[in-house]
Protein backbone atom coordinates (compact mmCIF):
# COMPACT_ATOMS: atom_id res chain seq x y z
CA UNK A 1 0.00 0.00 0.00
CA UNK A 2 1.35 3.57 -0.94
CA UNK A 3 2.46 5.99 1.51
CA UNK A 4 -0.62 8.31 0.81
CA UNK A 5 -3.11 5.53 1.00
CA UNK A 6 -1.72 4.41 4.45
CA UNK A 7 -1.88 7.75 5.69
CA UNK A 8 -5.57 8.23 4.66
CA UNK A 9 -6.55 5.34 6.33
CA UNK A 10 -4.58 6.65 9.83
CA UNK A 11 -5.88 9.83 9.22
CA UNK A 12 -9.87 8.34 8.71
CA UNK A 13 -9.70 6.24 11.62
CA UNK A 14 -8.12 8.35 13.72
CA UNK A 15 -11.27 11.12 13.04
CA UNK A 16 -13.34 7.86 13.69
CA UNK A 17 -11.67 6.95 17.23
CA UNK A 18 -11.39 10.72 18.25
CA UNK A 19 -14.65 12.82 17.09
CA UNK A 20 -16.84 9.57 16.63
CA UNK A 21 -15.46 7.71 19.37
CA UNK A 22 -15.70 4.74 17.88
CA UNK A 23 -13.20 3.06 20.32
CA UNK A 24 -13.67 -0.67 19.45
CA UNK A 25 -10.43 -1.15 17.93
CA UNK A 26 -11.30 -4.35 15.98
CA UNK A 27 -14.67 -2.09 14.36
CA UNK A 28 -12.34 0.78 13.24
CA UNK A 29 -9.70 -1.54 11.57
CA UNK A 30 -12.68 -3.17 9.93
CA UNK A 31 -13.91 0.31 9.13
CA UNK A 32 -10.53 1.50 7.80
CA UNK A 33 -9.78 -1.52 6.03
CA UNK A 34 -6.60 -2.36 8.20
CA UNK A 35 -5.39 -5.08 10.51
CA UNK A 36 -6.62 -5.00 14.78
CA UNK A 37 -3.04 -5.00 15.17
CA UNK A 38 -2.15 -2.01 12.62
CA UNK A 39 -4.85 -0.53 14.63
CA UNK A 40 -4.15 -1.27 18.18
CA UNK A 41 -0.23 -0.17 16.72
CA UNK A 42 -1.70 3.29 15.52
CA UNK A 43 -3.80 4.43 18.39
CA UNK A 44 -1.15 3.20 21.33
CA UNK A 45 2.08 4.87 19.23
CA UNK A 46 0.14 8.25 18.30
CA UNK A 47 -1.51 8.68 21.70
CA UNK A 48 -5.36 8.74 20.19
CA UNK A 49 -6.77 8.19 23.47
CA UNK A 50 -5.36 11.46 24.67
CA UNK A 51 -6.52 12.79 21.86
CA UNK A 52 -9.76 12.04 22.15
CA UNK A 53 -10.00 13.48 25.43
CA UNK A 54 -8.97 16.59 23.93
CA UNK A 55 -11.26 17.16 21.34
CA UNK A 56 -13.27 19.91 22.52
CA UNK A 57 -12.35 22.63 19.94
CA UNK A 58 -14.88 22.84 17.38
CA UNK A 59 -15.01 24.53 14.69
CA UNK A 60 -17.94 27.10 15.99
CA UNK A 61 -16.04 27.32 19.15
CA UNK A 62 -13.23 28.37 16.71
CA UNK A 63 -15.84 31.18 15.06
CA UNK A 64 -17.23 32.49 18.34
CA UNK A 65 -13.41 33.34 19.23
CA UNK A 66 -12.73 35.36 15.84
CA UNK A 67 -16.33 37.17 16.01
CA UNK A 68 -15.15 38.34 19.33
CA UNK A 69 -11.65 39.37 18.29
CA UNK A 70 -13.47 41.03 15.37
CA UNK A 71 -16.04 42.51 17.37
CA UNK A 72 -13.31 43.65 20.09
CA UNK A 73 -10.91 45.30 17.51
CA UNK A 74 -13.77 47.40 16.32
CA UNK A 75 -14.90 48.71 19.64
CA UNK A 76 -11.60 49.83 19.66
CA UNK A 77 -11.55 51.90 17.18
CA UNK A 78 -15.00 53.13 17.94
CA UNK A 79 -13.41 53.91 20.88
CA UNK A 80 -11.36 56.87 19.29
CA UNK A 81 -11.47 60.46 19.01
CA UNK A 82 -14.23 61.17 16.64
CA UNK A 83 -12.45 61.99 13.47
CA UNK A 84 -10.48 59.42 14.35
CA UNK A 85 -12.46 56.34 14.54
CA UNK A 86 -11.01 54.31 11.46
CA UNK A 87 -8.54 51.60 11.59
CA UNK A 88 -4.15 52.20 11.23
CA UNK A 89 -2.64 49.97 8.75
CA UNK A 90 -2.20 47.62 11.30
CA UNK A 91 -5.47 47.62 12.32
CA UNK A 92 -6.66 46.96 9.19
CA UNK A 93 -4.35 44.49 8.64
CA UNK A 94 -5.85 42.21 11.43
CA UNK A 95 -9.34 42.74 10.46
CA UNK A 96 -8.73 41.83 6.94
CA UNK A 97 -6.90 38.60 8.25
CA UNK A 98 -9.46 37.25 10.94
CA UNK A 99 -12.73 38.14 8.75
CA UNK A 100 -10.53 36.04 5.91
CA UNK A 101 -10.45 32.86 8.72
CA UNK A 102 -13.65 33.34 9.08
CA UNK A 103 -15.19 33.40 6.02
CA UNK A 104 -12.83 30.01 5.64
CA UNK A 105 -14.43 28.44 8.83
CA UNK A 106 -17.69 29.09 7.39
CA UNK A 107 -17.30 27.90 3.64
CA UNK A 108 -15.25 25.07 4.38
CA UNK A 109 -16.48 21.60 5.23
CA UNK A 110 -13.88 19.45 6.47
CA UNK A 111 -13.39 15.48 6.99
CA UNK A 112 -14.72 15.88 10.39
CA UNK A 113 -17.61 17.61 9.44
CA UNK A 114 -18.72 15.20 7.10
CA UNK A 115 -18.69 11.95 9.68
CA UNK A 116 -20.44 14.78 12.21
CA UNK A 117 -23.14 15.05 9.71
CA UNK A 118 -23.17 11.06 9.05
CA UNK A 119 -22.98 10.04 12.49
CA UNK A 120 -26.05 12.19 13.63
CA UNK A 121 -27.84 10.93 11.03
CA UNK A 122 -27.01 7.34 11.51
CA UNK A 123 -28.02 8.12 15.08
CA UNK A 124 -31.19 10.05 13.80
CA UNK A 125 -32.09 6.34 11.92
CA UNK A 126 -30.75 4.13 14.46
CA UNK A 127 -33.51 5.15 17.20
CA UNK A 128 -36.37 4.10 14.46
CA UNK A 129 -34.71 1.41 12.58
CA UNK A 130 -31.17 -0.34 13.86
CA UNK A 131 -30.92 -2.84 10.84
CA UNK A 132 -30.90 0.48 8.38
CA UNK A 133 -28.76 2.35 10.56
CA UNK A 134 -26.43 -0.39 10.07
CA UNK A 135 -26.85 -0.34 6.34
CA UNK A 136 -26.45 3.44 6.19
CA UNK A 137 -23.23 3.34 8.11
CA UNK A 138 -21.43 0.85 5.62
CA UNK A 139 -22.32 3.44 2.66
CA UNK A 140 -21.61 6.74 4.89
CA UNK A 141 -17.95 4.27 5.44
CA UNK A 142 -17.58 4.23 1.38
CA UNK A 143 -18.31 8.17 1.33
CA UNK A 144 -15.75 8.71 3.65
CA UNK A 145 -13.81 6.71 2.19
CA UNK A 146 -13.83 8.54 -1.57
CA UNK A 147 -13.25 11.85 0.38
CA UNK A 148 -10.08 10.77 1.37
CA UNK A 149 -8.74 10.27 -2.16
Amino acid sequence: MKKEAIQRKKDYAKLLYTVEGVTVQKELADRVGVSAVTMNKWVKEEGWESLRASVIITKENELHRLYCQITELNDFIMAKEKGQRFANSKEADTLIKLTGAVRQLETETSLADTIEVMKDFINHIREDDFEKAKEVTALADVFIKSKMK
